[in-house]
């Protein structure tokens, strides 16, 4: 592109220069930038060694029948914070408040409901180290993707989407919906085996 093409070049996204009065590029813009390609050089990292390790961990869980209630949270529980300590970390201190909280919440909340089922399937033998795989890539991939996403509309200065906040607010009330239901048949469980012991007790 020649010099005179970039003086001329802005956003599509929010129509502003992308190249400040010299016809060079901004500092903020070559910032993110370099974030971006960081961020994709971590994700193909965290593909490369993850990948294996929980196909290493699947095949030892159905060899050695690990529950799935102590493995799948556990596992769920360490990818997150490989995502969000390596992965996603250094893009998120450029997110605004909104937006840190929403990539935050998306990142736990995906975790919750796909990695916690899709890593206890692990246990199933053979059939469970694909989905443990797949539950790795996936949920890696979402949320490289949405933190990408978010941090291209910040820098654009594009405030956060309805479907957003729907997309969190219902996961979350589903989220809070099904913990209290669990609490609850589990009370209702323990008073029910102990009346049945009570009744059962000889006088």
């Amino acid at each position: 592109m020649s010099f005179s093409e970039r003086r001329g070049e802005v956003c599509p996204h929010c129509d502003r220069p992308l190249t400040g009065p010299d016809g060079e590029p901004r500092e903020l813009d070559l910032r993110y930038d370099a974030i971006e390609a960081r961020q994709r050089v971590r994700l193909r990292e965290v593909l490369l060694w993850g990948v294996p390790t929980v196909a290493i961990i699947a095949l030892a869980a159905s060899l050695l029948h690990v529950g799935g209630i102590v493995l799948a949270p556990l596992a769920a529980l360490v990818h997150l914070l490989v995502l969000r300590i390596y992965l996603v970390r250094e893009a998120r201190r450029y997110l605004g408040p909104v937006r840190r909280l929403f990539t935050r919440w998306v990142a736990r909340l995906a975790v919750l409901w796909l990695g916690v089922p899709g890593y206890a399937a692990m246990v199933v033998p053979l059939a469970g180290i694909a989905v443990g795989v797949a539950t790795f890539a996936v949920l890696t991939g979402i949320v490289h993707v949405y933190t990408g996403w978010s941090l291209a509309r910040e820098r654009a200065g594009q405030p956060v989407l309805a479907w957003e906040a729907v997309l969190l607010g219902t996961l979350a009330t589903v989220t809070v919906v099904v913990v209290l239901a669990v609490v609850i048949a589990a009370a209702l469980l323990g008073w029910s085996v102990a009346a049945v012991v009570e009744w059962l007790r000889p006088d």
